[in-house]
Parts: C-alpha cells; structure tokens; sequence
C-alpha cells in the first residue's frame, strides 16, 4: 500500500509540475517542498483554505487561516476542498463514507455526510446525477432498460448516469432518466424539465418535457440541446441531420427559426473583460504543516430516509423510487444489523448476490435490484417477501 502511496505521489507531483500556476511551489522551514492553491473562502466564517500535496504523510491536506489569522489544519482524512457551484455544497474530498457527498460546514466546524442536490430556479425541486459503471452487451449501447440476462460481474462494464429528482417539500427522491449519456437539461420558464435523451424508438436524440411533480416524460422535439435563456424564454438547438445548424425556439411564440450570428451570446454566461484580477491569498513559505493545530471537526449525518423493519427505525443515508416505480432501499444498513450478503457464481458468468435474513433468503440480479458502485440497492417489496413488515419515510 505504501508503494502505491508514493507512486500517486509521484505522479501528483509531476502532474502539478506542469501547472504550477495553480499550486505554487513553496520551500517550508524544514526544508519540505510542497505545492499549495487557493481553495475557499467560507462568506460566513472568514476562514481561507488551501489545497495542499507534500512529499510527506498525510501527502494531501487541507490548510485554513481563521479570521483571527490563526493557522490550522483539517483533519488528515480530509485531502481536499472546494464549493460545488451548482449544489452550495463545500465539497470533500475524503477517505469513503456511506453517502454520495461530504460537505463542509465552516460554521460548525463539521464533515456533512449528506447527498446534495441542484437547486431548481423555484426552489421545490432538486436534480442530482449519480454516475456508476454497470455490465452491458456492447451491441445494446443506448439501452437504459436492466436486462435479467446480463449478470452482475459479467460482459464489459459501461459508465452509466442516473438523473435523480428530489422533492423539497416530500423529501421523496424519484428516478427521472438512465443513460450513458451524462444528462443535459434546462430548468424552464413554467416550471417543468426540458431534458435530452436518445430515443430507443427514433434512434436519434430527442427533447423531452417532464412534469416534475408526476415524472410524466412528453416528447418535444426530435433534436439536441445547446442552450436556453431563461429570460427570453428561448431554446437554442440543432436538429439531428448533417449540417447541425443553430436554431432558436421561442416559447412565448411557439415558433422557430434559424440562429443570426450574433445570437449564440445570449446562451452562454457573460464573463465580462479580463481586467485586473484580485490577487489570490498564499500559504506563507515558512509554514511547519506538522505544527499546525488540528481541527476538532466533528461529523454530522443528513438521512434521506427511514426505514420501518419490524417496527425498528432505520436511518438510510440514500433511497429512491425508481422508473419500474418500486422504491429501493440499500442494502448495507441491512447487513450492518446481521443480514448476509455472498457472491454465487453463475456457469455462464458472473455472479448473482444471496442475500439472507431470519426470516429466509432473496437470490438478486440484474433484474430485480440495481448497484451503484459500491452500493447494492433492493426494492421494499422484497424485503416484504421474506415476512418482514417494511415501510419507508422521507425526510424532508
């Protein structure tokens, strides 16, 4: 392990090496080099942190300044920071946990096992995209619908993206789209989800409207995305033929057309002028990282769910309803309280998972239960097939 430790480091370090723009080399008082960047500015707390690869264990860490300019350090489990834009997350990069996301909280001094998701323009819905590699048939490349025939463990593995919808109000958290595609959509005017996916029947890309408060799906056009302007209330899209030319669709019209030349602007963010830009706070050169102070962070867990078995309360740090409608559960808070989990070869190949309560077994496929990365998930029915009696609650 610790070969493979030093070799990571190595290859880090050549890496930086090549952009040093980004993590400055500093010589610190003992003579150990270092590369160090900018991470974060908490608003609320003042605190500045820093990104920070050394030739020493912990090989990366995270360094902050208080407001009272006092030096610390993060937990050594904690390798790196930085804000999601897109979530409001602080974002952790750290040694596994049960959840999808880590996120700082400066305020409290705290790791947030948690899953973050994308706010909607209302506020009543929020997008996340779990990314996972599953088992395929190459020739079924577009196909986003699990086949039974196809074991876990088996055939090539393909990364695949899971759009996931989460209602605010509910905390319910539904399957809205599979692909291995990563998902491109645009919140719109009225309120519902303008998405492109590749249509299984069409063969080509499609625009799809979807209803968030049913995950009704309605086809818009047969084209692909490239942007909308939310003020306007326009849609910038080619159609799926050779030339590929920008066309506008205007909502408030209900009419398209072609894109003029200088019309592409209003898609993307406006960056403004390079002028002059603000200098980015350093980490001081003569810094003994071994002597800094550690931070007492302490851990707090956001469930998304609970799950009811046998009149005990399980708290799930991930749950969702899926597109066959059944609502998955992961399995390993199960395991954690005496259920068992084996791998059973399969002739053919691959391997199918015996999972076994006190109350009897379940064989899981491809057909009937669904793993993310790490994760095996089932659904609720199965659980109650054994005789358990299993509900579940969101937490809002």
């Amino acid at each position: 392990m610790r070969s493979k430790s030093f070799v990571r480091l190595l290859s880090a370090l050549l890496a930086l090496s090549v952009a040093t723009a980004g993590y400055p080399l500093r010589d610190a008082a003992a003579a150990e080099k270092f590369f160090a960047r900018h991470a974060y500015t908490d608003p609320s707390t003042g605190e500045v942190f820093f990104d920070v690869i050394r030739n020493s264990e912990p090989y990366q860490l995270v360094v902050f300044r208080t407001a009272d300019g006092e030096w610390m350090r993060l937990p050594d489990g904690v390798r790196g920071i930085g804000l999601d834009d897109r979530t409001g997350c602080v974002r952790v990069s750290t040694y596994s946990a049960p959840f999808h996301d880590v996120c700082y909280d400066a305020a409290a001094d705290a790791l947030v096992y948690t899953t973050a998701f994308e706010p909607s323009p209302s506020g009543k819905w929020g997008l996340k995209i779990v990314s996972f590699y599953e088992s395929y048939v190459p020739t079924n490349v577009h196909t986003s619908t699990p086949q039974s025939s196809i074991h876990y463990g088996s055939h090539t593995s393909q990364k695949q993206h899971l759009l996931l919808l989460k209602n605010n109000a509910t905390g319910e958290i539904r399957q809205l789209a599979i692909s291995d595609r990563y998902p491109d959509y645009r919140w719109l005017a009225d309120g519902t989800l303008l998405l492109e996916r590749f249509s299984e029947t069409a063969r080509q890309n499609e625009l799809v409207r979807i209803n968030p408060a049913t995950g009704e799906a309605k086809r818009f056009m047969l084209a692909s995305l490239r942007g909308y302007n939310a003020e306007h209330n326009l849609l910038l899209y080619v159609m799926n033929e050779p030339s590929r030319k920008l066309r506008i669709y205007d909502f408030r019209t209900g009419k398209s057309r072609l894109a003029k030349e200088d019309e592409e602007k209003l898609f993307y963010p406006d960056f403004g002028t390079p002028g002059d830009k603000e200098a980015e706070p350093v980490l001081p050169a003569d810094l003994d990282l071994d002597a800094l102070p550690v931070a007492e962070t302490g851990i707090r867990e956001e469930h998304a769910a609970v799950l009811t078995l046998d009149g005990a309360d399980i708290p799930l740090p991930f749950a969702f309803a899926g597109l066959d409608g059944e609502t998955y559960v992961p399995l390993k808070p199960l395991a954690d309280r005496g259920w068992t989990l084996r791998k059973e070869p399969l002739a053919e190949g691959g391997h199918d998972y015996i999972v076994k309560s006190e109350r009897g077994s379940l064989r899981l496929n491809r057909a009937n239960s669904m793993a993310l990365n790490d994760r095996l998930y089932i659904p609720i029915r199965l659980i109650r097939s054994l005789g358990h009696e299993a509900g579940l609650k969101w937490n809002r």
